[in-house]
């Protein structure tokens, strides 16, 4: 009698421990789990290569492979000048990258991203002069700038330093991230990681920034609900000497996103992320070679097969700051 009391205890206890397991994972394979970052990347053509962080995943405390690839697809058009500053940028960038990762039970993670960048002519200006004639926004450089050419001009006290009219393209820097989980519940999971970015593009291609890089981040997300959740992260990237205006680049940059996400139906998330960093270059008062601040809106659809479709575009906030709209396409899933 006492012996099957005490059987029937340690069955009680077992269950006890397993619980919390059960429920997180029961969150992340519903429509309801937390919603996760967009990927998005920063395609202003001339900081192309510098080793700012992707969005990083925060739970690692499961045994799993991870496969992801992305389409960031962006059009800029500007003119900007000072006294002793010209730049002019009239290109579409488009990027894809395949992320490839691995995680184990005790916390740890690894994954190898492998990025190959376009710069050159488009199809997008017709369409995006359409959307704003709509929506009676201002052209802006649009309506002096040719239709999808490919130009990018910089001249700094008197010296030419970038000026490009060909397409170019080619694989990019490639980078490595090192995972580990600081904590993991149900309802909270942080990570921290370190990632390292390989000069494998070529600065002169605008696929690289001739040199290495090394990123810390830590990345969080939060559920507030049944429906509700938010996310985010902080990084520091510290940077070699580059081979595009170096004699200008810093030798850090600070990055980050926050954004938040509803849980409307089913597998359907919809989400808003905000992104940052700090300027990669000193003595510049050019807005497109400063300070970045970007929205980015849309949604993510899981599949009942475990894929997960991203669909978002971004905007510069910070006008003329960044890209004038990235259009992003994911697909990805964990086994």
């Amino acid at each position: 009698m006492i012996s099957g009391v005490g059987r029937a205890s340690a069955r009680q206890q077992r269950r006890a421990k397993a619980r919390p397991t059960t429920i997180a994972a029961t969150l992340l394979l519903s429509g309801g789990a937390a919603a996760q970052p967009f990927p998005t990347r920063d395609l202003n053509p001339l900081l192309a290569g510098y080793g700012l962080p992707s969005a990083l995943p925060t739970r690692l405390t499961n045994e799993s492979w991870s496969f992801a690839t992305d389409l960031n697809w962006a059009s800029s058009s500007l003119i900007q000048g000072t006294d002793g500053e010209q730049l002019l940028v009239d290109a579409e960038t488009r990027e894809a990258r395949v992320t490839i990762g691995r995680s184990w039970a005790g916390g740890f993670a690894m994954q190898l991203e492998l990025p190959y960048r376009y710069t050159g002519g488009g199809v997008l200006d017709d369409a995006i002069d359409s959307w704003h004639d709509l929506l009676g926004l201002p052209q802006g450089a649009r309506a002096v700038m040719p239709t999808d050419r490919m130009r990018i001009v910089y001249q700094r006290a008197g010296a030419t330093l970038i000026d490009m009219d060909s397409s170019v393209s080619g694989l990019a820097d490639i980078s490595l991230d090192f995972g580990y989980s600081l904590h993991s519940t149900a309802a909270t999971a942080m990570a921290a990681w370190l990632s390292v970015k390989l000069p494998t593009g070529a600065a002169d291609r605008l696929t690289g920034s001739g040199a290495a890089d090394v990123a810390l981040t830590i990345a969080g997300e939060h559920r507030l609900g049944d429906d509700w959740s938010m996310f985010g992260q902080a990084s520091v990237a510290w940077l070699g000497d580059g081979d595009r205006l170096p004699q200008q680049q810093r030798d850090s940059v600070w990055s980050g996103l926050a954004g938040i996400g509803w849980h409307a139906w089913r597998g359907l998330h919809l989400k808003a992320q905000l992104d940052a960093h700090s300027a990669l270059f000193d003595d510049v008062d050019l807005d497109f070679l400063g300070e970045v601040v970007v929205l980015t809106v849309g949604g993510d659809y899981r599949f009942e097969s475990g894929w997960r479709l991203d669909v978002a575009v971004s905007e510069d906030i910070a006008v003329e700051s960044a890209s004038d709209v990235v259009f992003l396409f994911g697909l990805r899933r964990n086994w």
